[in-house]
């Protein structure tokens, strides 16, 4: 009786936020991030009150559409959220430039797993805590880039993304004792290329995602959620994403998400048919150059009760439709962090969405 509760004023109180967020600039002033051009795909959490970003890649000189070169980042910034004004501090530097890994916050730090740069996709997996301090923790098993990653109490699960041969392994690794990663079932069907991984109790929730057929030019973009149940240790198709408003296929590519309660909650991500067509080589051939609304990134923040398997929409909420930003939430507040706003084109802004209204409720 409680959890219902608990989860009918949650929503009530999502619900009252959204008719405040959607289809306004709802968010709060926050510090641009300190790199003007922003980055996609960095390092991103709170440690303790810290927003750090670490890492990252955008097009600096010549635009993407021109045939710029990427160019990876290997500095730690943060800001102090608490603080009266705030302001971004460089901390320190990666080992290495690194984007398109995937991070989890912890009690003891940022846990920063796997990535890319320009020598090739990278095993390595370390703590980045609040001062700028890096403590190495056991490499994966296998390098990997484009996946996702969650943690539910100590332990932390990794999956998705591209992995050596077509590779759909899960791992987990238990922080109290981090000795080595254990690789646990594979999950089905084709492979999840930057998906959504969120856990909840007793499961890990692997959302969208895509895959290329080479042979066929076939670019399959998954709609499933797929539940891994820690218990019985296997993967079962849970549901599917709500379609778009228009009745269009959501994919969730590129997108990202945070539990709350019982539910959980998507935003950012490609569009389905856009992406699709243009993985597939179908698309204009402007296809670079066309303006940000044209591409059709989400715009809607998705709240999903797992629990109750019932899906809410606030659609139209401005700040949200990024690939590769990063969502956060912290202090009743959802941050959207960096991420692209077209195809190359990064954005420096970290939007918020406060949900004040939890307190009151309280």
């Amino acid at each position: 009786m409680f959890r219902l509760f608990l989860r009918t004023l949650v929503w009530l109180v999502i619900v009252g936020w959204g008719k405040y967020a959607c289809g306004q600039n709802a968010g709060m002033s926050f510090p641009d991030f300190p790199l003007s051009q922003g980055v996609s795909a960095p390092f991103a959490g709170f440690v303790g009150d810290s927003l750090i970003v670490a890492g990252g890649c955008n097009f600096p000189d010549i635009p993407a559409a021109e045939g710029g070169k990427k160019k990876f980042y290997d500095a730690v910034y943060a800001v102090d959220v608490k603080a009266e004004k705030r302001q971004w501090q460089y901390l320190s530097s990666l080992p290495f430039p690194i984007a398109y890994g995937v991070s989890v916050s912890t009690e003891r730090g940022l846990v920063c797993i796997g990535g890319q740069n320009e020598e090739g996709v990278l095993d390595r997996v370390f703590l980045l805590k609040a001062d700028g301090q890096i403590v190495s923790l056991p490499s994966l098993p296998v390098p990997i880039d484009n996946g996702g990653a969650a943690v539910y109490g100590t332990t932390v699960y990794v999956t998705g993304g591209n992995q050596p041969n077509g590779g759909k392994a899960l791992y987990s690794l238990d922080l109290s004792f981090p000795v080595v990663w254990k690789r646990l079932a594979d999950y089905p069907g084709y492979r999840r290329i930057q998906p959504v991984v969120l856990a909840v109790s007793g499961g890990v929730f692997l959302i969208g995602g895509y895959d290329f057929i080479a042979e066929t030019n076939d670019c399959i973009l998954s709609t499933e959620l797929l539940r891994y149940d820690v218990a019985y240790r296997k993967w079962s198709t849970y549901d599917v994403l709500v379609p778009e408003q228009k009745g269009g296929r959501r994919c969730m590519v590129g997108g990202s998400g945070i539990v709350l309660g019982d539910n959980l909650i998507l935003a950012g991500g490609v569009n389905y048919s856009v992406f699709k067509q243009a993985m597939e080589g179908k698309g204009p051939d402007d296809y670079m150059r066309k303006p940000v609304d044209w591409y059709r990134f989400n715009t809607d923040i998705l709240i999903y009760d797992w629990v109750g398997k019932d899906w809410r929409i606030l659609h139209d909420v401005q700040g949200m439709a990024r690939a590769g930003g990063i969502l956060l939430i912290y202090d009743h507040q959802l941050f959207m962090v960096c991420g692209e706003l077209k195809p190359g084109v990064r954005s420096p802004q970290v939007t918020l969405f406060p949900l004040n209204r939890l307190v009151i409720n309280n």
